[in-house]
């Protein structure tokens, strides 16, 4: 096979690199990244790099992964946001690909500047509120006062001023240039995913004697304006909510658990949301219950970040249904989540990987806002919002929201936009799903039609950022590229998976299903992993969370295993779990969930329950309502 792709291809590259990453940086000094197994180094930058003022630097640490059989190049890794750490998430990036890539490529990752402990840009409190913040079209006095509010309180949170004005990506660019020099000016792949791509496609555009290749993968197209990147997947993302919402109906489960179209009830929801922050009760880890609110800022980031995978898509629809039989906890949970909001206090959290202050600084110093003074572009946004109000009645908030904040940002990016990204003699690879909310498949389309030795790989019905997920296509085909230089059969090849996850049924729906302890015990294995403040536990130090309708679930690590107790956790109305679980995964035979519980209130009983990913077996022993209880029979 192998040779019959290089009897129709050529070779983009030489296999091997010029330089192994080990080599090149025996000269840094490497110490431990805190974050990661990866080996780290600091250089000093210019803190403006036009500026010529060498007393105002800025210290860049960089985390080196090398290749553990053979290096086959460098691959200079820029991350999504902006505001995500590329330190913090190396370690997860390359658990999710095929250990090939760690075997055969050196690879590097970057606490861009605005990102990371030293200098990282994060203003949660303010963040917090303004993402609850109401902010609608029918008050616009408000929305402006909204914007101003967080940018002042933001900036003031920061307390950095002096580096805000030089956190641009085109300064961002220059450091990692100063760090391939030092390197010794190797040729690199570049790998940019989401904003990445701005990145890689910008460091080609003014380095191109640094480069080997490019890979963009959920494509920004830099040729548009603040204005025309907010419409485009502000359309892209509408359109994409109105098929999830349809494609519930096609669901057997998600349809049952409906209880009608799906888009009628999201409607319905949101109405009541922007008539008045909708009362949620929500327990607190002390088991304790408080009134909160669900907001239209929440619902409609709910609704947004479910677009970004097919996974999303159907967490979003399940919390959808919950919501349309009265139960609101798990669509607040999970804009809590998505949101980075603390649900034991409503204050923003302080997250390792993600600076969302640097969002704003580098988005509103890399776009302008327009050519009059900040209550004349924000007067104009808000009039630009209200024309495009009939064809985004649901996500409209996305497309003005945050234009609306880098209106009163204190730096402006420039007012011309890039010329197209016009790619180079080395080859471009465009990867992109067909379903992508944020970096519509025109934004890749637009790139690839521009780029000379440009190939494009496309995902329908694929998420955002398609590289890396277990899946051979596009896999495969970035892997021929970085290990053996060759390009893609095609210029344009397309493959295909699900727009929808598998959708996981609500449970125990009606009273009667609590009679059967099999039922029980099953569903107290789904709600567990359905659990959204579980989901963000950072499994390592024990945490104490709130059950949606009382009690509290207490969840730590043994040496092997994920350990449980329940006490008075009620995952449905009237009905009480106490007791222990332990989720073995040692990679050995015995790996499973196992549960010992006791029910009180509308049943009783005691139940011995166990679940095995590797037979794919359940088991149950027990008591119910005074009857034993044991693995069902069929009759």
């Amino acid at each position: 096979m192998r040779n019959a792709l290089l009897a129709l291809t050529l070779l983009a590259a030489p296999a091997s690199a010029e330089v192994a990453l080990h080599e090149a940086a025996s000269g840094l000094d490497l110490f431990p990244c805190e974050l990661s197994g990866l080996s780290c180094t600091s250089l000093t930058v210019p803190l403006d790099h036009r500026a010529n003022d060498p007393a105002k630097t800025l210290e860049i640490t960089f985390a080196l992964s090398f290749a553990s059989i053979e290096s086959r190049g460098i691959l200079f890794y820029f991350v999504g946001g902006p505001g995500g750490s590329g330190l913090a998430s190396a370690e997860n990036y390359l658990s999710s690909f095929d250990p090939s890539l760690t075997d055969y490529m050196d690879i590097v990752f970057v606490d861009q500047r605005g990102t990371g402990p030293v200098h990282g840009l994060s203003c949660p409190k303010a963040q917090a509120i303004f993402d609850i913040a109401p902010a609608s079209l029918d008050e616009p006095e408000a929305a402006l006062a909204t914007a101003r509010t967080y940018v002042a309180d933001c900036t003031a949170e920061l307390g950095q001023d002096a580096i805000l004005a030089v956190v641009n990506t085109d300064q961002a660019i220059r450091d990692f240039e100063m760090f391939r020099q030092k390197l010794g000016a190797p040729k690199v792949w570049l790998y940019g995913e989401s904003y990445g791509t701005q990145v890689a496609q910008a460091y080609a555009t003014q380095f191109p004697e640094a480069i080997k290749g490019v890979i963009v993968d959920g494509v920004v197209d830099l040729n548009l304006s603040a204005e025309g990147f907010y419409r485009s997947y502000t359309l892209a993302a509408e359109e994409l909510l109105a098929e999830t919402l349809a494609l519930c109906a096609e669901i057997v489960a998600c349809k049952a658990d409906m209880g009608g179209d799906a888009g009628e009830v999201y409607d319905a929801l949101a109405a009541r949301a922007a008539e008045a922050p909708v009362a949620v009760p929500l327990t607190l880890s002390d088991g304790s219950q408080v009134q909160r609110a669900l907001t239209t800022g929440l619902l409609e980031a709910n609704a947004f970040y479910a677009l970004y995978s097919p996974e999303g898509r159907a967490g979003f629809l399940r919390a959808l249904a919950a919501a349309g039989r009265g139960d609101l906890q798990p669509m607040l949970q999970l804009g809590y989540s998505n949101m980075y909001i603390d649900p034991e206090t409503e204050i923003g959290q302080e997250d390792p990987g993600w600076y969302g202050a640097a969002y704003y600084a580098i988005t509103c110093s890399d776009y302008a806002s327009g050519p009059g003074t900040p209550e004349e572009n924000a007067a104009r946004i808000l009039q630009e919002a209200r024309a495009l109000a009939p064809e985004a009645p649901r996500l409209l908030r996305s497309y003005y929201l945050e234009r609306l904040a880098c209106a009163f940002w204190p730096h402006q990016g420039p007012d011309r936009r890039p010329d197209p990204y016009a790619g180079g003699d080395w080859p471009t690879l465009v990867l992109n799903g067909d379903r992508d909310p944020i970096t519509p498949i025109s934004m890749a389309y637009s790139v690839l039609d521009n780029a000379r030795s440009a190939y494009g790989v496309f995902m329908q019905g694929g998420p955002h950022v398609i590289w890396g997920r277990g899946l051979a296509c596009p896999d495969a085909i970035v892997q021929a590229l970085l290990y053996e230089g060759i390009l893609p059969r095609a210029r344009e090849q397309v493959c295909k998976q699900d727009v929808i996850a598998d959708y996981v049924p609500l449970t125990l729906t009606e009273p009667t299903q609590m009679a059967d302890p099999f039922a029980v015990a099953q569903a107290v294995e789904t709600e567990l992993q359905q659990l959204t403040p579980l989901g963000s536990w950072d499994g390592v130090h024990p945490g104490t969370f709130g059950c949606p309708h009382g009690g509290t679930l207490t969840a730590s690590v043994g040496a092997e295993s994920t350990d449980y107790r329940f006490t008075d956790c009620r995952f449905w109305p009237g009905l009480a779990v106490s007791g222990t679980g332990s989720d073995v995964a040692s990679g050995g035979p015995d790996d499973g969930l196992a549960l010992s519980l006791t029910f009180t209130g509308s049943q009783s009983g005691e139940l011995s329950y166990h679940s095995s990913p590797v037979t794919e077996a359940w088991s149950l022993t027990g008591t119910w309502n005074g009857k034993p209880a044991r693995t069902p029979r069929e009759p």
